[in-house]
């Protein structure tokens, strides 16, 4: 059977829509011997929306959704900001992730990392992650490595990526990961939290600025900062604004935070938005 014969038109808003459902798309796929990310793909050329995305419209059309699902990101830390913005970027329709941690889940993750369940303490949450990923959406291509980054692997995890979300928890890997993908013209998320304070800045590849703009010769953690700790809020407010980002660039809309620093103060409920020097 075609496509689009198990297709339906429904209304959303002020314009009629065809949209198709997970089930008969996954079926399609198989019956085609397609991906189910490639079957999606192939709905989205034909202006068959997958049902699932239909509320992402009209923020996004037809042809930044198709991006979304060409796009291929990798996630540097599955934790408290990487957990968040996973799950989102999984709920948008990117079609392929690579997550990358080398930490397995322990009871004190429970606080904020989404992924982080009591049935899943000592398991590797890039593990965890992906499993959870394609419970939320089977037509996400994924996969999972539960190394650390360092120089010898860097290149490597970062082949063919699109974009890489800044999930760590230190600095001197952030200072890695962001030089690789400068090197290799990969978009680069940064986001860090401490305590009720929060900060994302994005780096393109041909951006004059560069994570010394922000920590300057810093190249560990502040011990004040470790003293903080990471409420699950401040966690997941960063991690979605990472995620917002993502989506963005992937979709070939302007960056937010290009060439700024966004700081967020929850003591105040404040936000500043700055530009780097």
């Amino acid at each position: 059977m075609e496509l689009t014969a198990r297709a339906n038109t429904i209304k959303h808003g002020q314009m009629e829509y065809r949209v198709i459902d997970d089930v008969p798309l996954l079926e399609w796929a198989a019956m085609t011997g397609l991906t189910p990310r490639q079957a999606q793909i192939m709905a989205l050329e034909q202006e068959i929306i997958p049902h699932r995305y239909i509320r992402n419209f009209t923020a996004l059309n037809l042809q930044d959704q198709l991006k979304l699902c060409q796009g291929m990101v990798l996630v540097c830390g599955c934790g408290g900001l990487g957990g968040v913005a996973c799950n989102l970027l999984a709920r948008a329709g990117i079609g392929f992730m690579r997550l990358l941690d080398g930490d397995a889940f322990a009871p004190s993750n429970l606080n904020r990392q989404w992924f982080s369940e009591v049935g899943q303490l000592g398991r590797y949450k890039a593990h965890v992650v992906r499993e959870g990923i394609l419970r939320i959406n089977p037509f996400i291509e994924i996969e999972a490595f539960n190394i650390p980054l360092d120089e010898s692997n860097g290149e490597r995890l970062l082949h063919n990526m699109s974009l890489c979300v800044d999930a760590l928890d230190n600095l001197k890997t952030r200072f890695v990961l962001a030089e690789m993908c400068r090197r290799m013209g990969i978009s680069f998320v940064h986001g860090a939290v401490a305590g009720w304070w929060g900060q994302i800045s994005t780096f393109l590849p041909e951006s004059p600025f560069s994570l010394d703009n922000i920590f300057a010769g810093r190249r560990t953690r502040d011990p004040g900062e470790e003293s903080l700790g990471v409420p699950g809020f401040t966690a997941s407010l960063i991690g979605s604004l990472q995620a917002m980002e993502t989506i963005r660039i992937l979709a070939g809309k302007e960056p937010c935070y290009s060439g700024k620093l966004l700081y967020f103060d929850g003591e105040s409920g404040q936000t500043t938005l700055m530009p780097l020097r």
